[in-house]
Formats: structure tokens, sequence, C-alpha cells
């Protein structure tokens, strides 16, 4: 068993847990349905949250290279699935809250902290990379992960459901261009 191995271990468990948690906080959605007041925006990052953990489970596999572990660098790829939990349970509610599910109160309500939790994803995943590698190996990684930085620092400053809307819309069609550029194939 190589290090890798061991390690991947916990870190597949905790992306697992957090696509567990977003698929059932889905489920509660449509089980409810007659119950809720839609807003789309929660939903699309429900499903965000998903693609992601996926595509962080598929990019896994070029970290198998790593020659040389160490608890920081461990600690840093394992805080990135526990980031992702902590936005699965952030997204949409789990429960009804008083007979009715409100999207958009849920989503308000939960905002600032969502968008926190997502921007240091992406400071934690950039961390992860130059401590374990020593550097950024694609600018054009870099380059979306600094693009979606900026999309989640005005959306926490924006509290303008027109804003958070169109945010949401961006996020999403970026984030699925960007795992189409990077991510279709397995890394080598």
């Amino acid at each position: 068993m190589t290090a890798f191995d061991y390690l991947t271990v916990l870190v597949s468990i905790v992306v697992g847990l957090a696509i567990a948690n977003v698929l059932a906080r889905l489920a509660a959605v449509i089980t409810a349905r007659e119950r809720v007041d839609f807003y789309w925006p929660p939903v699309a990052w429900a499903i965000w949250i998903f693609f992601i953990a996926v595509q962080h489970w598929w990019a896994q596999w070029s970290v198998r290279h790593t020659r040389e572990w160490n608890f920081a660098t461990f600690w840093l790829e394992m805080l990135f699935p526990v980031l992702l939990f902590l936005l699965s349970a952030l997204v949409l509610p789990d429960r009804d809250e008083h007979g009715k599910l409100d999207l958009g109160q849920w989503y308000f309500r939960n905002r600032a902290w969502f968008l926190a939790v997502l921007f240091c994803l992406l400071v934690v995943s950039l961390a992860e990379e130059l401590v374990r590698t020593g550097r950024i190996a694609s600018p054009v990684n870099l380059g979306f992960q600094l693009f979606f930085g900026a999309l989640c620092i005005v959306a926490f400053l924006s509290k303008s459901r027109r804003a958070q809307e169109w945010i949401t819309g961006v996020a999403m069609v970026s984030t699925f261009a960007y795992v189409a550029v990077l991510f279709l194939y397995l890394p080598a």
C-alpha cells in the first residue's frame, strides 16, 4: 500500500459524506415540493457541490504522484472535502422549518457563510497545490480560480436577489467550462 492509497481513504470518505449530504438535502426539497417556496440559486449551488465533489475525487488521481507526504500537505488535502461538506450543509435546509421551506430565505440567511466557505475552498485548493508541488502547474486553473474568487467576493458583498441569480448562473456555466477544459480525462 502506498501513502496515496492510505491517505486517499479518509479523503474519499469525507467527499462521500459531502455527496450524501447534498443529495439528501436535494431529496428533502423535492419530497417537500408542495411546501417549498422555490428559489433556484441554492438548488443550482447544490448541484454545483455535487459536481465539484465528483470532480475533486476524479482529479485526486493526479495526486498519486506525490512522492513525499507530511502532515501539513495531508491537512490541506483533507481540508478541501471538509469545506465541501460544510458547503453541503449550508446550501439547502435538511428539514421543514415551520411547515414550509423558503429557499430564498434560507439562501440569504446563509449566503455570507456559504460564500465565505466557498472562497476558502479556492484558497485551500491553491495552497494545497503550492505546498504539495511547490508551484502552480496550470495558468488556466489559476485564472479560473482567481475569476471564481472574484465572483465569490462580489456575491458576498451584494445582497441583491438579481445579482445573486446572475452570479450563480455565471458560476455554473464557467465551472462546467473549466471542468471540460481541464478535467475531461483522468489525469495522466
